[in-house]
């Protein structure tokens, strides 16, 4: 598959290779800032986690017109170092055999533990009494760290690969009807995301009980809920309950990007998320979902066991597959609270404080505009007192102009599969479009979360959009994160633009066992809101019935 070089999204004259927008972590513009630390730092983490286990490619994160596209190159380390192919390979054939299969364990007791002091630290330090070089000191080891929890996240990434082994041996052995059905053997863990969503329900609870509350929810714009909150004793009590519920969980935002204001920052987005919840009946806890999914966990399994009783090599089999993939679930949400999250978001706290500095000294208009600059231009203002408002002002300007096109979702010739089973997982995880369908009422995706459903269409571009969302509605999203996964306690089924069998709106899904159809590339741009809906999670197929 090929995309051209369009005149109106121009690429650098020397790009060369392939790369594919990651509209799943970062569907708008990416500030400059976010580009230095984000996509640098994740591409310096990756390709140090892959280049430890002698994987044959590497990972790119590169931005174009402000949009991020991510390339798998060929490491230097395989085609030009002192290693010959051929014994890297064996290495890696080993890593995966041994090390792989015991990244559960790995991950609990000796990643995370290590990267959890760097993330305290960077979360607590005082900033503002910091001098200038202080302050960019500070920086510079946080963002050190940064990089040293995205090479964790770069090791863990190898968990898609016993996923994936995995249910190829179950589709293989008990041929299900549904593709979907050895990932739901994987579902009914506890993770970090399952207790956010479970506080949330909580929250709910006590603005359900509570005529004062409900009414003030039911009467108030979201923006304008705190303030009235505070005006009573019930509203003041639950805005401490809240801002406790926040010291865990709101250390998030929607996508990766270093501007956007966390939950911390601004409560009004898990206010819209809560306003969906207060009118849900007690049938939609998060704790009866879960429950539905470790009892369909443990059906499939049992079946499977019994199935593979006269056959003992199979189920030993069998049971070492499962053994290798049964911390895909867990491992891939927690990390994602710590590292893509927690970790990704105090990155904020000093540049906020450099970028209320700036403001001060009228070297920028808005204290945002730290996240317009490079890193190596906060140092010149900061050290040398350079003026960027004319500059910031710029890159606003051109920003907002980038952000009403819509880019290409490839650039350059994808390359043939290269065998590599972390690339087959990759695949699985960031999906691969099918054809599009040639009926206009049909939108041809990928089957992610198996059922049948017919609701109403909401597009929900950002968590600011939440409150929309009613009872029964399908929703529309381009992507879904650990912080959107609330939302699915309100909706009857998700359709996602991006996003394969092993995303997380895929995983969320299957959790809350209801249909889910992703990769359909255009969904976000065709369905409008009240469009009435059929999604085939099963065979990965959404009907327009009617608008």
């Amino acid at each position: 598959m090929t995309t051209q070089n369009p005149a109106e999204f121009p690429l650098p004259r020397d790009f060369q290779g392939f790369a594919q927008w990651d509209k799943m972590h970062c569907p708008r513009v990416q500030t400059p800032m976010s580009q230095d630390v984000f996509s640098n730092g994740v591409t310096r983490g990756f390709t140090a986690a892959m280049d430890e286990y002698a994987c044959p490619i590497g990972v790119s994160y590169v931005a174009y017109n402000y949009y991020v596209y991510m390339g798998t190159p060929l490491q230097a380390s395989v085609q030009a170092g002192n290693e010959p192919f051929e014994a890297r390979m064996a290495r890696y054939g080993k890593t995966i055999a041994t090390i792989v299969p015991d990244t559960g364990r790995m991950w609990t007791e000796e990643w995370l533990p290590a990267i959890l002091p760097g993330i305290e630290k960077t979360r607590t330090q005082d900033y503002a009494a910091m001098g200038d070089a202080q302050l960019l000191a500070a920086f510079d080891e946080a963002l050190e760290r940064f990089v040293e929890r995205y090479v964790v996240h770069g090791k863990i990434n190898f968990n898609l690969i016993s996923a994936s082994r995995f249910a190829d041996f179950y589709k293989e052995n008990f041929k299900p009807d549904a593709d979907t059905e050895p990932y739901e053997a994987l579902q009914g863990f506890l993770t970090k995301s399952q207790e956010a969503g479970q506080g949330l329900w909580r929250l709910s609870r006590l603005v359900k009980s509570s005529p004062e509350l409900a009414k003030a929810f039911q009467e108030t714009e979201t923006k304008d809920l705190p303030a009235r909150l505070q005006q009573s004793d019930a509203g003041r009590r639950f805005m401490a309950a809240l801002a406790n519920y926040l010291d865990e969980f709101g250390w998030r935002s929607d996508v990766f990007e270093l501007m956007d204001p966390t939950w911390r920052d601004n409560p009004v987005i898990p206010l819209n998320a809560l306003q969906g919840y207060i009118y849900l009946g007690d049938d939609a806890d998060p704790d009866i979902r879960f429950r539905q999914s470790v009892e369909r966990r443990d059906e499939l399994l049992s079946a499977a066991r019994s199935k593979l009783a006269r056959d003992s090599e199979k189920l030993a089999e069998f049971e070492r597959l499962y053994e290798a993939a049964k911390d895909y679930l867990p491992v891939t949400e927690d990390h994602n609270y710590y590292i893509d999250q927690i970790g990704n978001t105090v990155m904020r706290l000093p540049l906020l404080e450099a970028g209320r500095r700036l403001v001060a000294r009228g070297l920028t208009n808005e204290v945002d505009d730290i996240f317009r600059l490079h890193i190596a231009e906060m140092r010149e203002a900061l050290l040398q007192g350079h003026d960027f408002r004319s500059l910031t002002a710029e890159r606003k300007a051109d920003m907002e102009k980038w952000a009403q096109v819509v880019p290409p979702p490839f650039v350059g010739m994808r390359p043939p599969p290269s065998g590599d089973p972390l690339e087959d997982g990759i695949i699985r995880m960031f999906g691969m479009p099918p054809e599009p369908s040639r009926d206009p009422s049909i939108i041809q995706g990928l089957p992610a979360s198996p059922g049948t459903v017919r609701g109403r269409a909401k597009v929900v571009r950002t968590l600011s959009e939440a409150s929309k969302l009613e009872k029964g509605d399908v929703m529309v999203c381009e992507m879904t994160m650990p912080p959107w996964t609330p939302l699915f306690s309100t909706v009857s089924a998700v359709v996602a633009d991006t996003g394969g069998i092993l995303s997380h709106c895929a995983i969320v899904a299957r959790e809350y066992r209801m249909p889910c159809v992703v990769a359909t590339a255009i969904g976000t741009a065709v369905i409008k809101d009240g469009m009435m809906l059929t999604v085939d999670g099963s065979r990965g197929i959404v009907r327009i019935e009617a608008v």
